[in-house]
């Protein structure tokens, strides 16, 4: 079995790294924000960022703060396949507890790129609950730093990959990363 796990900041690009790794190399993909979205479904929440923050924090405080890898993990062996690639990884002790359960079969990717081009990215994607102005953007990245600590979980990959381009040449870093780690 070989898993790539994906980090990064929001707007780095993760997203379009796992569509690539699931479309041209047939990576099982899983999402870890879709489990959190699949709970506020059970509980008729609307999936506001705001909403599902507020949720993911309440279960994580209730179960602990794995219970959302643990499903991840629980749903990887119970589909039994061997490329997988995991986006969205939060929490350093989520990559502590991952490297445990899988051991030499991960590999961290962490994915970056500059605060204003992941601003411009995020503007032109529009999801709901992205920010619309710079200072927004700021705030949630203050925000997503006080509450995960994610410098700390971007310390802990074992590759980066620079995302500042367009897709084709993410495409290009991503088909050298899987070259030299995992074909």
């Amino acid at each position: 079995m070989k898993i790539i796990a994906l980090v990064g900041d929001i707007g780095s690009g993760k997203g379009a790294a796992a569509d690539y790794l699931e479309q041209k190399y047939g990576f099982h993909k899983h999402t870890v924000s879709d489990y959190i979205r699949s709970e506020a479904r059970e509980r008729k929440i609307k999936p506001t960022r705001k909403n599902l923050e507020k949720l993911s924090a309440q279960l994580r405080q209730r179960f602990g703060p794995q219970y959302f890898i643990k499903k991840v993990i629980s749903r990887i062996e119970k589909d039994k396949d061997q490329k997988v690639v995991i986006d969205g990884i939060r929490l350093a002790s989520d990559i502590h507890f991952l490297k445990k359960h899988f051991s030499k079969n991960i590999v961290f990717v962490f994915i970056t790129a500059s605060s204003k081009i992941r601003f411009w990215r995020m503007r032109s994607r529009a999801r709901p609950g992205d920010p619309k102005t710079w200072h927004a953007f700021l705030n949630l990245e203050e925000r997503e730093e006080h509450e995960f600590h994610l410098s700390r979980v971007f310390r802990r990959t074992d590759v980066t990959i620079k995302n500042e381009g367009n897709l084709k040449e993410l495409h290009g870093k991503l088909d050298l990363f899987l070259k030299k780690y995992i074909l």
